[in-house]
C-alpha cells in the first residue's frame, strides 16, 4: 500500500519541477491525475461492453476504438508530462477527447440515441477539465478560448445533434424542445461555477498554508539567531566568570600566604620595640616588613581595582 501511494505520488508529479508549487504546477499535477484516472474508468467500460469488441475484423468499426485510443492518449500525454512538455499535453487531450469521444461517433453512427443526453453532459465535463488542466489566471488566452470553444459546442449541441441524424433515430420532439437547450446551458453553468468555487477555495486554502509556512520559516529564523546571541552571550558571561574566579583565588593567595609573612614579622618586630632603640638591625628589619607589607596591599588594591573594572561592565 505505502509503495503504491508513494507511486501514484510521483506519477501525478510528473512534470512539476519548482519546489515553489503556483497554479500552474497545481494545473499539471490536476493533468497527471486526469491521465491516470480516465484510463482506469474507460478500462472498466471496455470490460463491460466486451462484445462489441469481440466480431470478427470485418464487422469492426473505427468508433469502436476510439476509447482504446483515448487510453493511449493519455498514456502519451502522461508521458509528455514527465518530459516536460506539460502545456502540449494539456492542450493534445482538451482536443482530442471531445473529438474522439463525441464528434467521432457522433459522425459515424449518425447520432446514435444515447448521445442526446451523452453529448451535453460530455461537453459539460469537458468545460470541467478545461478548469482542472488550464489556468485562468496565469493562461487566460488558452483557457478562456476553450472556454468559449466548449461553451458554443455546448449551444449548437441540438443542432449538432439533428445534423448529423440522417437515420432520424433521434426524437424529434426532445432535441428539439425549447427546455432540452435551456437545460443544457444551466447543467453547463452549474458544473462550471461548482468547478470554479471549489478550485477557488482549494487555491485560498494553498495561500494561507503557504503563508502559514512563510511565518513559522521566519519564525525559526529569528529564534535561530536569538540562540546564537544567547550562546555568545552565555559564553562571554562564563568567560568573565572564569577570570573573576582567577582574580579570587589571587585574592585568596594573598590574604592566605603574601599579605600574612610581613604581617606576622611586623608583628613579632613590635613586640621587641623596647630593645628597637638599641639594635639598628632590628629597626631595619621592621622598616623592611612594613615596606613589603605596604607592597603586599598596593598589590591586592590593583587586584581589587581590576575586579571592580570587571563588575562595572556587568552592570553596563
Amino acid at each position: 500500500m505505502i509503495l503504491s501511494k508513494e507511486f501514484l505520488s510521483k506519477l501525478s508529479r510528473l512534470g512539476v519541477h519548482s519546489k515553489e508549487e503556483d497554479e500552474i504546477d497545481r494545473r499539471i499535477t490536476f493533468s497527471n491525475v486526469i491521465f491516470v484516472s480516465l484510463p482506469v474508468v474507460y478500462l472498466i467500460f471496455m470490460v463491460i461492453d466486451y462484445q462489441s469488441y469481440f466480431r470478427p475484423i470485418e464487422q469492426l468499426r473505427f468508433d469502436q476504438f476510439v476509447v482504446p485510443l483515448m487510453i493511449l492518449v493519455c498514456f502519451f500525454c502522461l508521458w509528455l508530462n514527465s518530459q516536460g512538455h506539460t502545456i502540449p499535453s494539456r492542450l493534445l487531450f482538451l482536443t482530442l477527447w471531445p473529438v474522439l469521444l463525441h464528434i467521432i461517433p457522433i459522425w459515424l453512427l449518425n447520432t446514435p440515441l444515447d448521445y442526446f443526453l451523452a453529448y451535453p453532459f460530455g461537453i459539460a465535463f469537458h468545460s470541467m477539465l478545461i478548469q482542472l488542466m488550464l489556468s485562468h489566471r496565469k493562461e487566460r488566452a488558452l483557457f478562456w478560448l476553450f472556454i468559449a470553444l466548449n461553451l458554443a459546442a455546448m449551444i449548437s449541441s441540438p443542432s449538432v445533434l439533428s445534423y448529423f441524424d440522417t437515420d432520424h433515430g433521434l426524437p424529434e420532439g426532445v432535441v428539439n424542445y425549447r427546455y432540452y437547450f435551456i437545460d443544457g446551458i444551466l447543467y453547463w453553468l452549474l458544473f462550471n461555477l461548482v468547478t470554479f468555487y471549489i478550485l477557488y477555495v482549494i487555491e485560498q486554502y494553498i495561500v494561507q498554508i503557504k503563508t502559514a509556512k512563510e511565518l513559522v520559516d521566519e519564525q525559526k529564523e529569528e529564534l535561530n539567531a536569538m540562540n546564537q546571541n544567547l550562546e555568545a552571550l552565555v559564553s562571554q558571561r562564563t568567560a568573565e566568570l572564569e577570570e573573576q574566579n582567577e582574580l579570587l583565588k589571587k585574592h585568596a593567595f594573598f590574604n592566605a600566604h603574601l599579605l600574612r609573612g610581613p604581617f606576622c614579622r611586623v608583628q613579632g618586630l613590635l613586640q621587641l620595640l623596647p630593645e628597637l632603640e638599641e639594635d639598628e638591625e632590628l629597626r631595619t628589619k621592621l622598616y623592611q616588613s612594613m615596606e613589603e607589607l605596604d607592597g603586599r596591599i598596593r598589590e591586592i588594591q590593583a587586584l581589587v581595582a581590576t575586579k571592580d573594572e570587571i563588575e562595572g561592565k556587568h552592570q553596563v
